[in-house]
């Protein structure tokens, strides 16, 4: 592992995330947030949910690149700043 790639990828990550996402928990960033209604309640597959299981498959599937990993967990970093990071299934308001 090159910790220095590794480095790389986090910060490039997170810059990617901070430009393409909202500036503030719900607001709307520059890419459409993955939402969809379930009944009463809203699922909001967050940037960094969707890197993190992105992450595990790539591990389960024993594909390994330094930048590529490194670039993932920068978009988690990114997307656990936001105070709502944990509202992944929440009810609607009608």
């Amino acid at each position: 592992m090159n910790v220095y790639v590794v480095v790389f990828g986090v910060v490039i990550g997170f810059f990617i995330a901070k430009f393409f996402s909202g500036k503030k928990e719900s607001k709307q960033g520059r890419i459409k947030s993955l939402k969809f209604d379930v009944k009463r309640y809203t699922v909001h597959l967050h940037h960094w949910f969707i890197a993190l299981i992105i992450l595990i498959l790539l591990v389960a599937l024993e594909f390994y690149n330094d930048l590529i990993y490194g670039i993932l967990i920068g978009l988690i970093i990114q997307g656990l700043t936001y105070r709502d990071f944990y509202k992944i299934v929440y009810q609607r308001k009608f």
